[in-house]
């Protein structure tokens, strides 16, 4: 919050203030997205492939549990939501095959 204070310190006329405040909360899904990737390329880089920490012990760096930890250096950010997805995939790809559609090209 300091940092985004920072950003508009500077600027004393409320009605700029607020025009950039919008122009921030307007582009705020594309910079979320951008800060999520990030996070999990440094995780990444902390786990590197199992011979750096732990995700128990990145998992303690940001109070989270050791499954969590997974997740964003994974980046996966709704386990539930992308295993359903993944089975609907696999139902739709096991139905194809039945019906001798092979990969789906002919669909």
């Amino acid at each position: 919050m300091e940092a985004l204070k920072g950003l508009f310190k500077d600027t004393e006329d409320p009605a700029e203030r607020f025009r950039r405040l919008s122009a921030l909360l307007d582009g705020w899904p594309d910079v979320h997205s951008a800060v999520r990737r990030l996070r999990q390329q440094v995780g990444e880089q902390l786990y590197n492939d199992g011979n750096g920490l732990t995700y128990g012990a990145i998992g303690d760096l940001i109070s989270v549990t050791e499954s969590r930890a997974r997740h964003i250096v994974k980046g996966i950010t709704n386990p539930s939501r992308q295993k359903r997805k993944a089975e609907e995939e696999e139902a739709r790809r096991a139905e194809r095959e039945r019906r001798g559609m092979g990969d789906g090209s002919a669909e």
